[in-house]
Protein backbone atom coordinates (compact mmCIF):
# COMPACT_ATOMS: atom_id res chain seq x y z
CA UNK A 1 0.00 0.00 0.00
CA UNK A 2 2.78 2.64 1.10
CA UNK A 3 4.55 1.92 -2.21
CA UNK A 4 1.58 2.58 -4.41
CA UNK A 5 1.08 5.37 -2.25
CA UNK A 6 4.40 7.21 -2.08
CA UNK A 7 4.13 8.34 -6.03
CA UNK A 8 0.72 9.82 -5.48
CA UNK A 9 1.95 12.03 -2.56
CA UNK A 10 5.38 12.80 -4.53
CA UNK A 11 2.49 14.19 -7.42
CA UNK A 12 1.22 16.27 -4.67
CA UNK A 13 3.65 17.15 -3.36
CA UNK A 14 5.15 18.55 -6.70
CA UNK A 15 1.99 20.35 -7.60
CA UNK A 16 2.06 22.27 -4.45
CA UNK A 17 5.73 23.43 -5.08
CA UNK A 18 5.04 24.69 -8.58
CA UNK A 19 1.54 26.27 -7.68
CA UNK A 20 3.78 27.89 -4.71
CA UNK A 21 6.25 29.25 -7.48
CA UNK A 22 3.26 30.49 -9.23
CA UNK A 23 1.92 32.15 -6.94
CA UNK A 24 5.16 33.73 -5.54
CA UNK A 25 5.39 35.29 -9.17
CA UNK A 26 2.07 36.44 -9.66
CA UNK A 27 2.53 38.18 -6.53
CA UNK A 28 5.83 39.70 -7.36
CA UNK A 29 4.17 41.07 -10.53
CA UNK A 30 1.58 42.67 -8.76
CA UNK A 31 3.35 44.39 -6.34
CA UNK A 32 5.89 45.90 -9.01
CA UNK A 33 3.07 47.17 -10.94
CA UNK A 34 1.44 48.08 -7.37
CA UNK A 35 4.52 50.41 -6.46
CA UNK A 36 7.81 50.36 -8.34
CA UNK A 37 7.69 54.02 -9.88
CA UNK A 38 7.29 54.66 -13.80
CA UNK A 39 9.98 57.30 -14.08
CA UNK A 40 12.63 55.53 -11.03
CA UNK A 41 15.49 58.00 -12.58
CA UNK A 42 13.44 61.33 -12.08
CA UNK A 43 13.04 59.87 -8.10
CA UNK A 44 16.38 59.46 -7.97
CA UNK A 45 17.17 62.69 -9.21
CA UNK A 46 15.17 64.82 -7.49
CA UNK A 47 14.08 62.59 -3.83
CA UNK A 48 12.92 65.71 -2.33
CA UNK A 49 9.86 65.83 -4.18
CA UNK A 50 8.89 62.17 -3.93
CA UNK A 51 5.21 62.01 -3.44
CA UNK A 52 4.50 65.23 -5.72
CA UNK A 53 6.63 62.90 -8.45
CA UNK A 54 5.65 59.60 -7.31
CA UNK A 55 3.64 57.53 -10.40
CA UNK A 56 3.40 53.97 -10.05
CA UNK A 57 3.80 51.92 -13.21
CA UNK A 58 0.11 50.47 -13.20
CA UNK A 59 -0.88 54.06 -13.55
CA UNK A 60 1.19 54.97 -16.43
CA UNK A 61 -0.11 51.62 -18.56
CA UNK A 62 -3.64 52.93 -17.60
CA UNK A 63 -2.59 56.43 -18.60
CA UNK A 64 -1.66 54.86 -21.82
CA UNK A 65 -4.78 52.75 -22.18
CA UNK A 66 -7.14 55.40 -21.57
CA UNK A 67 -5.11 57.75 -24.23
CA UNK A 68 -5.28 55.17 -27.00
CA UNK A 69 -9.21 54.08 -26.12
CA UNK A 70 -11.19 56.61 -24.71
CA UNK A 71 -12.28 59.01 -27.46
CA UNK A 72 -11.82 62.35 -27.14
CA UNK A 73 -14.79 64.10 -25.76
CA UNK A 74 -15.51 61.10 -23.27
CA UNK A 75 -14.97 62.34 -19.73
CA UNK A 76 -13.65 58.92 -17.03
CA UNK A 77 -14.98 59.53 -13.75
CA UNK A 78 -14.21 57.82 -10.49
CA UNK A 79 -18.35 56.50 -9.58
CA UNK A 80 -17.18 56.18 -5.88
CA UNK A 81 -14.77 57.60 -4.17
CA UNK A 82 -13.04 54.13 -3.49
CA UNK A 83 -13.14 53.32 -7.00
CA UNK A 84 -9.64 54.70 -7.93
CA UNK A 85 -7.91 52.55 -5.22
CA UNK A 86 -9.94 49.24 -5.92
CA UNK A 87 -8.80 49.80 -9.82
CA UNK A 88 -5.23 50.38 -8.55
CA UNK A 89 -5.76 46.61 -7.10
CA UNK A 90 -7.37 44.86 -9.08
CA UNK A 91 -5.03 46.16 -12.29
CA UNK A 92 -2.12 45.58 -10.64
CA UNK A 93 -3.10 41.95 -10.13
CA UNK A 94 -4.59 41.68 -13.81
CA UNK A 95 -1.60 42.81 -15.79
CA UNK A 96 1.17 41.21 -12.93
CA UNK A 97 -1.03 38.22 -13.71
CA UNK A 98 -0.66 38.75 -17.44
CA UNK A 99 3.51 39.47 -17.21
CA UNK A 100 3.62 36.10 -15.22
CA UNK A 101 2.08 33.83 -17.95
CA UNK A 102 5.63 32.51 -19.06
CA UNK A 103 6.46 31.45 -15.50
CA UNK A 104 3.10 30.04 -15.79
CA UNK A 105 3.10 28.09 -18.58
CA UNK A 106 6.47 26.63 -18.08
CA UNK A 107 5.44 25.26 -14.13
CA UNK A 108 2.47 23.62 -16.27
CA UNK A 109 4.50 22.17 -18.40
CA UNK A 110 7.34 21.16 -16.34
CA UNK A 111 4.74 19.70 -13.88
CA UNK A 112 3.22 17.14 -17.29
CA UNK A 113 5.77 16.86 -19.03
CA UNK A 114 7.20 13.26 -17.75
CA UNK A 115 3.62 12.57 -18.54
CA UNK A 116 4.76 12.76 -22.10
CA UNK A 117 6.39 10.25 -24.88
CA UNK A 118 8.92 12.20 -26.63
CA UNK A 119 6.91 11.74 -30.13
CA UNK A 120 4.09 14.18 -27.86
CA UNK A 121 6.64 16.86 -26.52
CA UNK A 122 7.56 17.43 -30.23
CA UNK A 123 4.28 18.06 -31.25
CA UNK A 124 3.32 20.21 -27.71
CA UNK A 125 6.63 22.88 -28.34
CA UNK A 126 4.91 24.00 -31.54
CA UNK A 127 1.04 24.14 -30.57
CA UNK A 128 2.50 25.70 -27.14
CA UNK A 129 4.51 28.61 -28.85
CA UNK A 130 1.21 29.12 -31.09
CA UNK A 131 -1.45 29.26 -28.16
CA UNK A 132 1.19 31.58 -26.39
CA UNK A 133 1.83 33.98 -29.20
CA UNK A 134 -2.00 33.80 -30.37
CA UNK A 135 -3.35 34.67 -26.89
CA UNK A 136 -1.17 38.22 -26.96
CA UNK A 137 -2.41 38.71 -30.45
CA UNK A 138 -6.31 38.17 -29.54
CA UNK A 139 -5.19 40.47 -26.10
CA UNK A 140 -3.49 43.07 -28.44
CA UNK A 141 -6.15 42.99 -31.28
CA UNK A 142 -8.99 43.82 -28.60
CA UNK A 143 -6.84 46.34 -27.27
CA UNK A 144 -5.69 48.41 -30.53
CA UNK A 145 -8.90 47.98 -32.64
CA UNK A 146 -11.95 46.41 -31.34
CA UNK A 147 -12.11 48.31 -28.05
CA UNK A 148 -10.97 51.78 -29.91
CA UNK A 149 -13.54 51.30 -32.53
CA UNK A 150 -16.30 50.25 -29.71
CA UNK A 151 -16.06 53.71 -28.11
CA UNK A 152 -16.27 55.79 -31.57
CA UNK A 153 -19.03 53.72 -32.34
CA UNK A 154 -21.12 54.47 -28.91
CA UNK A 155 -19.79 57.69 -29.33
CA UNK A 156 -21.31 58.60 -32.05
CA UNK A 157 -24.76 58.64 -30.43
CA UNK A 158 -24.20 60.65 -27.65
CA UNK A 159 -23.55 63.21 -29.83
CA UNK A 160 -26.62 62.56 -31.99
CA UNK A 161 -28.53 63.15 -28.65
CA UNK A 162 -26.48 65.77 -27.30
CA UNK A 163 -25.66 64.03 -24.17
CA UNK A 164 -22.39 64.26 -22.61
CA UNK A 165 -20.28 61.08 -22.72
CA UNK A 166 -18.88 60.15 -19.48
CA UNK A 167 -18.20 56.54 -18.29
CA UNK A 168 -17.57 55.41 -14.56
CA UNK A 169 -13.88 53.93 -13.89
CA UNK A 170 -15.15 50.78 -12.82
CA UNK A 171 -17.02 50.36 -16.14
CA UNK A 172 -14.52 51.33 -17.98
CA UNK A 173 -11.57 49.30 -17.07
CA UNK A 174 -14.16 46.03 -16.32
CA UNK A 175 -15.00 46.27 -19.93
CA UNK A 176 -11.36 46.96 -21.34
CA UNK A 177 -9.91 44.04 -19.12
CA UNK A 178 -12.76 41.31 -19.86
CA UNK A 179 -12.91 42.32 -23.63
CA UNK A 180 -9.13 41.88 -23.95
CA UNK A 181 -8.76 38.59 -22.19
CA UNK A 182 -12.19 36.91 -23.30
CA UNK A 183 -10.74 38.15 -26.54
CA UNK A 184 -7.26 36.65 -26.00
CA UNK A 185 -8.91 33.32 -25.10
CA UNK A 186 -11.00 33.43 -28.27
CA UNK A 187 -8.14 33.61 -30.71
CA UNK A 188 -6.52 30.54 -29.04
CA UNK A 189 -9.75 28.44 -30.43
CA UNK A 190 -8.04 27.88 -33.46
CA UNK A 191 -4.61 26.16 -32.13
CA UNK A 192 -6.99 24.46 -29.55
CA UNK A 193 -9.34 22.69 -32.95
CA UNK A 194 -5.84 21.65 -34.97
CA UNK A 195 -4.60 20.22 -32.09
CA UNK A 196 -7.69 18.30 -31.50
CA UNK A 197 -7.89 17.06 -35.00
CA UNK A 198 -4.24 16.15 -35.23
CA UNK A 199 -3.93 14.22 -32.32
CA UNK A 200 -7.39 12.27 -33.79
CA UNK A 201 -9.60 13.18 -31.49
CA UNK A 202 -12.34 15.62 -33.65
CA UNK A 203 -12.44 15.18 -37.15
CA UNK A 204 -12.79 18.06 -39.62
CA UNK A 205 -16.22 16.95 -41.42
CA UNK A 206 -18.77 17.58 -38.67
CA UNK A 207 -16.84 21.54 -38.57
CA UNK A 208 -17.59 21.91 -42.23
CA UNK A 209 -20.92 20.27 -41.88
CA UNK A 210 -22.66 22.13 -39.23
CA UNK A 211 -20.41 25.38 -40.03
CA UNK A 212 -23.62 27.82 -39.98
CA UNK A 213 -24.15 26.45 -36.76
CA UNK A 214 -20.44 26.97 -35.72
CA UNK A 215 -21.22 30.68 -37.26
CA UNK A 216 -24.09 31.28 -35.32
CA UNK A 217 -22.22 29.90 -31.82
CA UNK A 218 -19.28 32.01 -32.58
CA UNK A 219 -21.18 35.07 -32.72
CA UNK A 220 -23.54 34.66 -29.92
CA UNK A 221 -19.87 34.48 -28.10
CA UNK A 222 -18.41 37.49 -29.62
CA UNK A 223 -21.83 39.27 -29.01
CA UNK A 224 -21.22 38.44 -25.35
CA UNK A 225 -17.68 39.69 -25.42
CA UNK A 226 -18.30 42.92 -26.34
CA UNK A 227 -21.87 43.21 -25.07
CA UNK A 228 -22.31 47.45 -25.77
CA UNK A 229 -20.93 47.29 -29.13
CA UNK A 230 -23.51 46.20 -31.36
CA UNK A 231 -23.49 44.71 -34.71
CA UNK A 232 -20.81 46.82 -35.98
CA UNK A 233 -18.18 46.09 -32.99
CA UNK A 234 -19.35 42.33 -33.01
CA UNK A 235 -18.36 42.28 -36.84
CA UNK A 236 -15.02 43.81 -35.75
CA UNK A 237 -14.17 40.69 -33.93
CA UNK A 238 -16.34 37.88 -35.65
CA UNK A 239 -14.47 38.90 -39.16
CA UNK A 240 -11.28 37.46 -38.35
CA UNK A 241 -12.70 34.97 -35.55
CA UNK A 242 -14.45 33.45 -38.74
CA UNK A 243 -10.94 33.52 -41.18
CA UNK A 244 -8.74 31.86 -38.46
CA UNK A 245 -11.48 29.27 -38.11
CA UNK A 246 -11.31 28.36 -42.25
CA UNK A 247 -7.72 28.33 -41.64
CA UNK A 248 -7.60 25.76 -39.15
CA UNK A 249 -9.96 23.64 -41.38
CA UNK A 250 -7.52 24.15 -43.84
CA UNK A 251 -5.06 23.17 -41.48
CA UNK A 252 -6.43 20.61 -39.84
CA UNK A 253 -7.56 18.91 -43.02
CA UNK A 254 -3.70 18.38 -44.03
CA UNK A 255 -2.85 16.89 -40.76
CA UNK A 256 -6.04 14.42 -40.79
CA UNK A 257 -4.45 13.32 -44.02
CA UNK A 258 -1.54 12.84 -43.37
CA UNK A 259 -2.49 11.04 -39.90
CA UNK A 260 -4.58 8.93 -42.32
CA UNK A 261 -1.95 8.13 -44.48
CA UNK A 262 -0.04 6.68 -41.80
CA UNK A 263 -2.51 4.55 -40.07
CA UNK A 264 -4.02 3.15 -43.55
CA UNK A 265 -1.72 4.24 -46.42
CA UNK A 266 -2.83 6.78 -49.74
CA UNK A 267 -6.60 6.50 -51.00
CA UNK A 268 -7.05 7.43 -54.81
CA UNK A 269 -10.12 7.77 -57.03
CA UNK A 270 -10.67 4.76 -59.02
CA UNK A 271 -11.56 7.17 -61.93
CA UNK A 272 -9.10 9.70 -62.25
CA UNK A 273 -5.95 8.63 -59.80
CA UNK A 274 -6.44 11.51 -57.72
CA UNK A 275 -5.40 11.40 -54.28
CA UNK A 276 -8.41 11.70 -51.39
CA UNK A 277 -9.71 11.27 -48.27
CA UNK A 278 -12.37 9.05 -46.32
CA UNK A 279 -14.48 12.21 -45.95
CA UNK A 280 -14.81 13.11 -49.92
CA UNK A 281 -17.88 11.92 -51.12
CA UNK A 282 -16.78 13.81 -54.73
CA UNK A 283 -13.49 13.55 -55.99
CA UNK A 284 -11.81 16.83 -55.67
CA UNK A 285 -10.04 16.52 -59.22
CA UNK A 286 -13.30 15.05 -61.67
CA UNK A 287 -16.15 15.54 -59.16
CA UNK A 288 -17.45 11.91 -59.81
CA UNK A 289 -19.34 10.57 -56.56
CA UNK A 290 -16.93 8.35 -55.08
CA UNK A 291 -19.92 6.30 -52.77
Amino acid sequence: MSSKEAPFWDHVRELGMRLKRILIAVFAATIFMMVFPADPVALIANPIQFLEMYEPIVARVLTLVNSYILPEGVKLIAGELSSPFEIWIVASILIGLLLSMPVVGYEIYAFVNPAFYPHERRLIYPFLTAFITLFFVGVAFALFFVLPALMRFLLIFAVMFKIEATITAISFYTMVFFTALATGMVFTFPVILILLIRVGIVGTAPFKKYRGYIYAFMYIVVAFITPDGGIAGNFILFIPLVVMFEVALIIGRRYEKQRFKELYGELKCKFCGAEISPDDVFCPKCNRALK
